[in-house]
């Protein structure tokens, strides 16, 4: 039976979808730090179609065997796309080979949480958000910007210190600890100032904390994470800082202390 509370393509899980596009979304942006923005060939054509048959065949076979898996089915539809050189053609089988990426995913998801879990009413279910700290360290009109590198999310480009909320940690206790991790300085909890918070679509929550005094010279901490940290005026921040703290240290220098992203 259908459930009315849950939306088509969230497999059972509202705001599943939401989440991976949100996901594929930032991998975007690392693969351009990856590979540029130049226009590549295709590479693909009907020589190719011989393969895709074997797929169709080894999903036929699967059917009637020990049943299909996802590899079957994105082995297919890679295949298929492999073997069209017609634009148009190309980019369905494209969107077919998105679409089964992002379910697998969703599925990968799923695993681990229990039936009733899924199956609740938005009434009895409660959503969760992902937290992160961010700590602005300023000195002299200037604020310090660390260059991600062997990420996967931003390489290349600056940030804040930061990190994700781990469980059982105080917001306060999360942006200590990464100055720390990040960049090696000691923080006092009563130095640190709350500035704004940030909701960045869809589930991502920042909290962001500026602080003028600490312990030890800022150096790089993390250089498996990091390629090098300066220091930047407020009102001249590098162009390839990453769109959303970027947006965030705006707001804190005209003293808003809220903000959506991405919605």
């Amino acid at each position: 039976m259908t459930k009315p509370w849950i939306a088509d393509g969230d497999y059972g899980v509202p705001g599943s979808l939401a989440r991976v596009l949100s996901d594929v979304a930032v991998e975007r942006v690392a693969q351009d730090a990856k590979w540029g923005l130049a226009e590549h060939a295709d590479g693909t054509g009907p020589e190719r179609t011989a393969a895709a048959d074997r797929a169709k065949r080894a999903v036929e076979e699967a059917k009637a065997g020990q049943g299909v898996t996802w590899r079957h089915i994105l082995h297919e539809e890679v295949l298929e796309a492999f073997a069209e050189d017609d634009p148009d053609a190309l980019r369905a089988e494209l969107v077919q080979v998105a679409a089964v990426a992002v379910k697998w995913i969703q599925a990968l998801d799923q695993r681990g949480r229990t039936d009733s879990v899924a199956q609740e009413p938005p009434a009895e279910r409660r959503f969760r958000a992902i937290i992160d700290v961010h700590v602005l360290l300023l000195r002299d009109g200037e604020l310090l910007l660390a260059r991600r590198a062997g990420t996967g999310y931003g390489d290349g480009r600056w940030h804040l210190p930061s990190g994700h909320l781990e469980d059982g940690e105080s917001v306060t206790a999360a942006a200590i600890r990464e100055a720390r991790e990040e960049i090696g300085v000691t923080i006092d909890p009563a130095h640190l100032v709350f500035a704004h918070v940030m909701h960045r679509a869809p589930e991502r929550v920042g909290l962001f904390f500026t602080v003028e005094r600490w312990d030890g010279e800022p150096y790089n901490a993390e250089p498996d994470k990091c390629s090098e940290i300066a220091w930047w005026p407020l009102d001249d921040l590098p162009h390839d800082t990453i769109d959303y703290p970027a947006a965030a240290i705006q707001a804190i220098a005209a003293g808003r202390p809220f903000a959506l992203h991405g919605w």
